[in-house]
């Protein structure tokens, strides 16, 4: 069986371990909520007034998490892959979004950048949904 395996090159749970699938999982997760966690503390400082910092960290967090991202999806076994594509994209698209912000981007440009989040997140929640990980906003809220 690992012979046949190898030679396939499959990772999946018939070939890889549950523990290795779910690890990789619970990184892409943890690296999705750190964002997440940013966007929260950003939208309550511009409810407050005062945003330009909270952005700045929203990118920052976005673009050490990408960074992460793509190694983790390097590596990620295949049943994960999809998952760790997905997230990538998504903070990626928060990043730009960001940028388009903090350089007061056109109406267009920032309303676009904006979509494209909206657009990865439902990418990213329906490829967490496949791993039975609970998404983070439910079709309805897109």
């Amino acid at each position: 069986m690992a012979l046949a395996c190898a030679l396939i090159g499959v990772m999946a749970t018939a070939c890889g371990s549950t523990a290795e699938r779910d690890k990789s999982a619970a990184d892409i997760a943890n690296a999705v909520r750190d964002v997440q966690t940013a966007m929260k503390d950003e939208t309550a400082a511009v409810k407050a007034g005062d945003a330009r910092a909270e952005v700045e960290n929203v990118q920052l967090i976005a673009q050490v998490q990408h960074e992460r991202l793509v190694k983790l999806a390097q590596r990620a076994p295949t049943e994960t892959q999809d998952f760790a594509d997905a997230a990538e994209a998504w903070t990626r698209a928060v990043e730009t979004s960001r940028t388009a912000v903090l350089e007061q981007a056109g109406e267009d440009t920032s309303t676009a950048a904006m979509l494209n989040v909206r657009l990865s997140a439902k990418s990213m929640d329906a490829e967490a949904a496949d791993l039975h990980i609970d998404p983070w906003l439910k079709l309805d809220q897109y």
